[in-house]
């Protein structure tokens, strides 16, 4: 897939079929992963790939409250140091965009309880818990929704400056 393409077809997906994903596509996650740039290229971060069905249904009854969660055959549990956040940020969006061109859904998962996402994953105290991202193939298949014209988000040297 174009790359242009793969950022266009990117979506939020909320429902999962229950097919197993493939270790050659989760390789192909984690590269996306490894690969991703991060400040002074600390990689201060561990992503956790959650595939048993019972700590999955933990994290998402428990700490998501989110049943579309507990459909996903993965779930991948990003953790970082103190002030890893904006890097790991990075390489999530890696991941979602490899995800979508190995033809996988996600969706960025942002509010949960962290400590119980810490506590089913034995994850250290001095570790942050900025994200979590169900992954597999799309059961569903929304249309874009409609987003702000460029005019609206882009500025040319000052707050000003409108993109023409």
């Amino acid at each position: 897939m174009e790359f242009s393409d793969v950022i266009a077809c990117r979506r939020s997906i909320r429902k999962y079929r229950a097919a197993r994903v493939p270790q050659a596509k989760l390789r192909r996650l984690y590269k996306a992963l490894q690969t991703a740039p991060s400040g002074a290229n600390r990689q201060d971060y561990t992503f956790i790939f959650v595939t048993d069905p019972d700590k999955r249904h933990r994290i998402a009854t428990e700490a998501c409250h989110q049943e579309f969660v507990d459909q996903a055959p993965v779930i991948m549990v990003a953790c970082c140091g103190r002030d890893g956040a904006f890097d790991a940020a990075i390489a999530v969006d890696h991941l979602v965009l490899a995800a979508t061109n190995e033809g996988l859904g996600t969706c960025w998962v942002g509010w949960f309880e962290r400590d119980v996402v810490r506590r089913i994953l034995d994850i250290p105290a001095d570790k942050e818990v900025p994200i979590l991202v169900p992954i597999g193939f799309p059961d569903e298949s929304p249309k874009a929704r409609e987003r702000k014209p460029i005019s609206e988000l882009i500025r040319l040297d000052s707050y000003a400056g409108r993109a023409r």
